[in-house]
């Protein structure tokens, strides 16, 4: 579960949309940090998005890949999402607020009988694999250095502008697609070099739409806090 660190700690977040103007036209009045800020800004003020990931690391203990996807219902603080992680299998997990509940094949072990979710306080400073909503995802884009245009692309058949960046620690990329008609951020690749040699690609998409998530009931959860030997510290 801990490759899982890697790739979603890179997800980022962040900020305002424009006034008046289109996406398309204020993006030309402002300098590309700031097209990126207002779009990461934008993004995140959505009622709801459906985000996919899929990241890798190739060097050090903690390598493998992990894929998913997941729906967020932002206005209840509410998602829901399905994680492939190499090695370790899937991970299913949905965020009710400041709970969250995870039902995954590894820790199985750990579940007592009868019970299928394993019920956590989302907060906790070890949680931070599990993706609260797509603002997070967006948090660092407002924190680029160095953002500049690298040319117009097609993204999941929707026409954006690619801009890419240094991250404020300086250790490797950060490249960001922005809707030409729509000023929504479409996609977030982050590359690091070094020790790590990882990328995460995050795609964002259905902003708005409806979405439903099932909370586990209690009657299938337990407390993971006094179960689980990683949960018990922090």
């Amino acid at each position: 579960m801990r490759r899982s660190l890697l790739a979603l700690a890179v997800l980022p977040f962040a900020l305002a949309a424009c006034n008046g103007t289109t996406p398309n036209q204020a993006a030309h009045l402002l300098t590309p940090t700031a097209s990126v800020k207002q779009a990461a800004s934008k993004t995140s003020a959505v009622t709801s998005a459906h985000v996919t990931l899929d990241a890798s690391r190739s060097k050090g203990m903690l390598t493998g890949s992990v894929t998913g996807s997941g729906d967020f219902d932002n206005t209840n603080h509410r998602g829901s999402f399905h994680l492939e992680i190499s090695g370790y299998g899937s991970i299913d997990a949905v965020v009710d607020g400041t709970s969250a509940y995870v039902k995954a094949p590894l820790l199985a072990g750990f579940v007592p009988a009868g019970k299928s979710w394993l019920k956590l306080n989302a907060q906790r400073s070890e949680l931070k694999f599990i993706p609260q909503s797509p603002k997070q995802a967006l948090a660092r884009a407002k924190k680029l250095a160095n953002v500049h245009v690298v040319g117009d692309e097609t993204i999941d058949g929707v026409d954006t502008t690619h801009y890419q960046g240094t991250a404020r620690s300086g250790s490797g990329t950060v490249d960001v697609w922005i809707g030409k008609d729509d000023g929504y951020v479409r996609r977030i690749q982050a590359a690091g070099g070094g020790t790590a040699n990882g990328t995460a690609v995050v795609n964002f998409s259905d902003f708005g739409e409806p979405v439903t998530v099932t909370v586990p009931p209690a009657s299938d959860t337990a407390d993971a806090t006094n179960l689980v030997p990683f949960f018990r510290h922090g």
